[in-house]
């Protein structure tokens, strides 16, 4: 039976375009973009302060795994110019339509070349995402050298991740349901490991009918000293948070918000 199960989930599965990481095809993709916007919605005026407050009023802010462009569009409207970089390819094809005033790349943070900005933000545990396909990452302390040379002087990186609480593992289960679509996931965190698993199940109505799809994300889950240490060592000074502006994180959530030295 559970073999028989694996096989049907299996079949289910969108095929995926080579080369590319298995996050967010088309069905997570909608979902992601009609039912779950309304975090960088939420997000974006604690986010536009604290640009505001760094003194950063104008120039490039670059938005690291940008999704469906909620908060590119954010960011056009405020005056700035928005670059996104997003690995999934039917994620980008929302985002151009969503900020058409941005630009928009496709492919993985890792392997794409950062330009010169201003600012820098990961909104959604985009720096805990592991590949999908398995490819080696720096770890946390390498990338952030890299953002902090991209960034001008004064220049303000901010990001969230799921952070470790060692009293109390990450275990939650829940779902969302749209028009046409509905979604159930479960996260598990092993914190020997340092890792949450993230099952996905999506549903979606093709005409009559619904699609099944099925997506398995992996997630490094990092102490919150871990992150601060390293955000120091690459030549940041931090504060973090559990909410940006207003807008409150999900239990385990943590907002970092670092300045370039």
């Amino acid at each position: 039976m559970v073999a028989q199960r694996r096989r049907r989930d299996a079949e289910s599965i969108e095929p995926r375009a080579a080369g590319t990481s298995g996050f967010y095809g088309a069905d997570l993709a909608h979902v992601q973009h009609t039912g779950f916007g309304d975090f960088a919605t939420g997000a974006a005026p604690g986010l536009l302060a604290a640009l505001r407050r760094a003194g950063i009023r104008r120039g490039t802010v670059v938005d690291l795994g940008c999704g469906a462009g909620p908060w590119l569009r954010a960011l056009g409207d405020a005056g700035y110019d928005a670059v996104g970089i997003e690995i999934s390819p039917a994620l980008a094809r929302l985002a151009r339509k969503s900020a058409p005033r941005a630009t928009v790349r496709v492919g993985s943070i890792y392997a794409l070349a950062l330009p010169r900005c201003d600012a820098v933000t990961a909104l959604g545990e985009v720096l805990g995402y592991l590949p999908g396909d398995g490819a080696r990452i720096p770890p946390f302390g390498a990338f952030f050298r890299r953002v902090a040379a991209a960034l001008r002087p004064g220049g303000l990186f901010a990001f969230d991740l799921v952070v470790r609480n060692a009293r109390k593992p990450l275990h939650t289960r829940n779902y969302r349901i749209g028009d046409d679509w509905a979604v159930l996931a479960e996260s598990v965190e092993d914190p020997r490991r340092g890792r949450l698993t993230r099952d996905i199940t999506t549903f979606r109505r093709v005409g009559a009918t619904w699609r099944r799809s099925h997506e398995l994300h992996r997630v490094r889950v990092p102490s919150r000293d871990e992150i601060a240490d390293a955000l120091d060592a690459a030549g940041f000074a931090v504060r973090t948070s559990r909410r940006y502006g207003r807008f409150a994180l999900a239990p385990h959530r943590l907002a970092f918000v670092a300045r370039r030295r």
